[in-house]
């Protein structure tokens, strides 16, 4: 097989794969994304695109072991009742719907920035819903403020999201002076984004009243939650140290 060949291939194999991964409500082979990405990898060995040695060098190995340690910590943040407590805090915390969108917004973009996109939008979306359908209120604009808060903030450190870890391990670029540099795109994106959210949803947060829960938030456990806590700082400690982002964070989990 020719190079052109191969390129003609591989370009047709992607287009398949990202028209299952965008299209699975089109009843096409109804895949769910990580399904159609799967079909993808197999179809590009099996049509002699790559190899399964070249397919192996391809996956970045840290990346994956540094999702794996801050998403064994996020666990135990959530076994702790930490994420119930958060978004409980919010709803009793905020006075207007205006003011819990904020509140949301700087929640989700700092959790994000600490603790990988994915995982705060995992844990947090249910109890959103939960907080939401408790305090009566429109799901749209907290729901997208979730999700668009999640991927702003995590902007801000090699550890927020899979491809700032890529960035961080191939370019050996420190921690601190990642941040340094991203931090004020972040904090520029979460405040856009609010000013986007409240401005489109104007008409719907105006009319909306907060319904406050009368039931109390579940119970920290408040040995764990210190315990897991202090691990996640010894973790950026390391991280701000330069020791290896994939390894620490392994650590700590």
């Amino acid at each position: 097989m020719t190079p052109v060949e191969k390129e003609i291939i591989a370009i047709a194999i992607f287009a398949v794969t990202y028209l299952l991964i965008s299209g699975r409500r089109l009843k096409i082979l109804p895949l769910n994304r990580p399904a159609a990405a799967l079909l993808g990898a197999v179809l590009m060995v099996a049509c002699g695109v790559m190899t399964p040695e070249r397919v192996y060098r391809s996956v970045d190995y840290d990346t994956l072991v540094l999702l794996l340690g801050m998403m064994l910590i996020s666990a135990y943040l959530f076994l702790a009742g930490f994420f119930d407590w958060a978004a409980d805090w919010i709803l009793r915390a905020a006075k207007t719907p205006q003011q819990l969108l904020f509140y949301l917004i700087c929640t989700s973009g700092m959790l994000s920035a600490l603790l990988v996109n994915d995982t705060v939008c995992l844990m947090l979306t249910p109890l959103v819903v939960a907080v939401m359908v408790r305090g009566k209120l429109p799901l749209p604009p907290y729901l997208l403020a979730l999700a668009m808060s999640a991927n702003v903030g995590s902007v801000a450190t090699l550890v927020g999201n899979p491809q700032n870890m890529i960035i961080g391990h191939l370019s050996g670029i420190p921690f601190l002076r990642f941040s340094f540099s991203l931090l004020p795109v972040a904090l520029a994106g979460l405040a856009i984004q609010y000013a986007v959210l409240s401005f489109g949803f104007r008409k719907v947060l105006s009319n909306a009243v907060i319904h406050r829960p009368e039931s109390e938030p579940r119970k920290l456990d408040r040995r764990l939650l210190t315990m897991t806590l202090v691990v996640l700082a010894l973790v950026f400690v390391g991280f701000v140290a330069g020791l290896n982002l994939a390894w620490t964070a392994l650590a700590g989990g």
